[in-house]
């Protein structure tokens, strides 16, 4: 079952954040470092809590047995090379491991995708991480295509990362 978020769910959003980062970048960045993000649980739940609850952008999650399993947060493109009004950005999306390849990462997409184009964005866009193969071909697989030139570097636990952008266009 896919939904709204709720400020009740927030501890699981940061449970499933810092899971989904722990096992999906385990070959990225430094195991310390991502141990290290179990102490971010308490922040983490209180971001999620608030960026809800503000409606800043939408947060849905995908719920099993009751449980939330995934969440997708989107909104307007925070870059600034992209018009406001007409672009829209997957901020994120994560899904604990144990439910990779079930469905549940595509439904949550779909439905992430439909808010943003019923609130009349024509293009969206989601930063991923350059080397994150299984992301990167879960992105192809939904008609993602990287665009040319949109390459940018952060650090996360001291080691340079590559991020890409993707687009899709109605």
């Amino acid at each position: 079952m896919i939904r709204d978020a709720l400020p009740k769910d927030a501890k699981s959003i940061a449970d499933v954040h810092v899971s989904s980062w722990q096992h999906a970048y385990a070959n990225l960045m430094p195991a310390d470092f991502l141990a290290s993000l179990t102490a971010t649980l308490p922040k983490r739940e209180a971001y999620w809590a608030q960026a809800i609850e503000s409606k800043d952008s939408d947060v849905l999650v995908s719920e099993v047995d009751g449980n939330v399993v995934g969440w997708i947060s989107v909104g307007r493109c925070r870059d600034e090379d992209k018009p406001a009004a007409e672009s829209g950005e997957v901020m994120a999306i994560y899904i604990l491991a144990e439910y990779w390849g079930k469905g549940i990462g595509a439904k949550l997409w779909e439905s992430g995708l439909n808010r943003l184009f019923d609130q009349g964005y024509k293009n969206i866009t989601l930063w991923v991480l350059s080397a994150n193969e299984r992301a990167v071909r879960f992105y192809q697989g939904l008609g993602g295509r990287e665009e040319p030139g949109s390459r940018r570097t952060l650090v996360r636990g001291g080691v340079s990362l590559d991020e890409v952008r993707y687009v899709w266009g109605r």
